[in-house]
Order: C-alpha cells, then sequence, then structure tokens
C-alpha cells in the first residue's frame, strides 16, 4: 500500500511539474531591442550585427531582423543571398520558417526588405497572419534585435516606441551627438516602460568613450529628465572596415582585437541590465506585443 501511494504522490509531483514548466515557457518572452541612430554612418549596423553575435557567444538565442528601409543590408555584411524576406510572408507567398536565414554562429537573420513599409497598411487577414507567425517565435529566443533605419522617420520612431529597450549608437561628432539626441527627445515623453541605452561608436580611447557618453546621459537627464544607461564605447579600429569588405563580422575575425572586446563588454552589460529590468508584468512586451504596436492593434 506504501508503494503505491508512493507511486501516486510521485504521479502528482510530476504533473505538477509538468505544469508549472509549461506555465513559465507559456509567460516567457522574447526581449525586443531596435537599434537606431540619429543619423547614417556612425556604425549602426555593424553593431547590431556583432552585438547580436556576441550575445550569442554568451549562450542566447538571437534574432536579428534587418528593418532599414533604404539600406538592408545585414545579409551583404555576411555574403548571404536570402531568395526571400518579410514581403513574401506578409504577402501569404512564404511562411516565416521559409523566410529565416541562418547566419554564422547560430545567429538566425529575418531579411526585412520592403516588407517593412507593408506593415502600416495591412488588411486584416494579412495582419492576422503576421501574428501568427511572428508569435510562434515568442519566447524561442531570448533576444530579437531589429536594426532600423536612421533618422526620426515615422515608421523608425513607430518601432522605438513599440520595443521593450532601445539602443542609440552615436559617434563623438558634434552632428551624430545632436542627432542623437534629437532622436531621445523625439520619444522621451512616449518611452516609458523600457530601458534607453547608448553606446558610443569610433572613439579615439577609453577616456574619449566614458566622456562622451557621461556628457550625453547628463544632458538628457538635464534637458529632458530622462535617464540613457551607457552600454559603452567601440575603439575605432581599420579592422571593422576589413570585415566589412570581407563580408565577414569583425568580432569572428578579429577576437582579441579591442573593438571585438568591446563589443564583448557591451553584450555582458545589455545582458546583466535585462535580468535586472526584467519586467514583472510579462505581458507587456515580446515580439507579438511589438508587432500589434507596429499595426496598431494594442
Amino acid at each position: 500500500m506504501n508503494d503505491q501511494a508512493d507511486k501516486l504522490r510521485q504521479m502528482a509531483l510530476d504533473v505538477k511539474n509538468q505544469i508549472e514548466k509549461e506555465m513559465a515557457q507559456e509567460f516567457k518572452h522574447t526581449r525586443v531591442i531596435v537599434v537606431a541612430s540619429g543619423k547614417g554612418g556612425v556604425g549602426k549596423s555593424t553593431l547590431a550585427l556583432n552585438l547580436a553575435l556576441s550575445l550569442c557567444d554568451r549562450g542566447k538565442k538571437v534574432v536579428l531582423m534587418d528593418a532599414d528601409l533604404g539600406l538592408a543590408n545585414i545579409d551583404i555584411m555576411l555574403g548571404l543571398l536570402p531568395k526571400y524576406n518579410l514581403h513574401h510572408m506578409i504577402q501569404g507567398k512564404k511562411d516565416l520558417k521559409d523566410i529565416i536565414i541562418a547566419g554564422p554562429g547560430g545567429l538566425s537573420i529575418i531579411p526585412g526588405g520592403s516588407g517593412i513599409t507593408e506593415l502600416a497598411n495591412m488588411g486584416e487577414n494579412s495582419m492576422k497572419r503576421l501574428l501568427v507567425e511572428l508569435g510562434k517565435l515568442d519566447g524561442e529566443f531570448d533576444y530579437m534585435m531589429i536594426d532600423t533605419g536612421a533618422g526620426i522617420s515615422n515608421n523608425v520612431i513607430s518601432f522605438l516606441l513599440s520595443a521593450d529597450d532601445v539602443i542609440f549608437v552615436t559617434t563623438p561628432e558634434p552632428t551624430s551627438m545632436t542627432d542623437a539626441y534629437g532622436m531621445v527627445k523625439a520619444i522621451a515623453r512616449q518611452s516609458t516602460g523600457k530601458t534607453l541605452y547608448l553606446v558610443v561608436n569610433r572613439v579615439v580611447d577609453n577616456i574619449e568613450g566614458v566622456l562622451v557618453a557621461e556628457k550625453f546621459k547628463l544632458v538628457c537627464g538635464k534637458f529632458l529628465d530622462l535617464h540613457i544607461d551607457i552600454l559603452g564605447h567601440i575603439i575605432n579600429e581599420p579592422l571593422i572596415g576589413e570585415g566589412i569588405r570581407r563580408q565577414r563580422a569583425f568580432i569572428e575575425l578579429f577576437p582579441r582585437s579591442q573593438a571585438a572586446k568591446n563589443i564583448g563588454s557591451i553584450a555582458s552589460n545589455l545582458i546583466n541590465s535585462n535580468d535586472k529590468s526584467a519586467p514583472k508584468d510579462t505581458s507587456s512586451g515580446g515580439i507579438k506585443r511589438f508587432f500589434k504596436k507596429i499595426i496598431g492593434m494594442a
């Protein structure tokens, strides 16, 4: 009798553990992070790609979406030739599994192409299809990183406001700093509930990186009453351009370079920050929620 009772208790415990496991999976959401810049040519796409790979190196599952309307080039930077992109999925011609391509280091890539512009003008059936397809990714990945276009177009602002977090990229140049500040200002009053990060690219040395970041943070706090988290900076090295020419991520080609170490530090800071700021209300984030906001359904 005791053996039978023990077996029943063990069965009940197994069922309880399975239910708890399924509930935990159900409430897990992929963190959506948009990478943005106030102007072009500051290394935004290079950062998005190499940061995504660095997160993969740290055991995170990452999907990278290329949402730069004018200069979609993540696939070109890696020498990949995608047959399909988001446009084909929205049109109902392909499923999500058909358009995702495998990048290096376990990275998954969603080529955006012209499909991004169609998000705001989809019919009801296309909306439902998009949400069902992209909803399949929610919880499957730790991060969805989205490389947007530069500047403050309506499409870009919509992405910034819909994301869980935003990484702003700037360089020490005054024009780049001014444009980045303008972008932060454009979403300042509507950015509640998300973390805003800063990365300073193409700095001469560590001292310049720290000083520029702290100055930007101080200005945002003083004039916008907005807190900016500093993720780090990247030393300007010729090796970065060499990676682009060879259509490889520079952290793979030159893992011991100072710039690669900078990227690694940024990735670690992002993970640590996200672990601390994980939202208690899991219904507020995730891939499905992000695209619902984009198309005005949330």
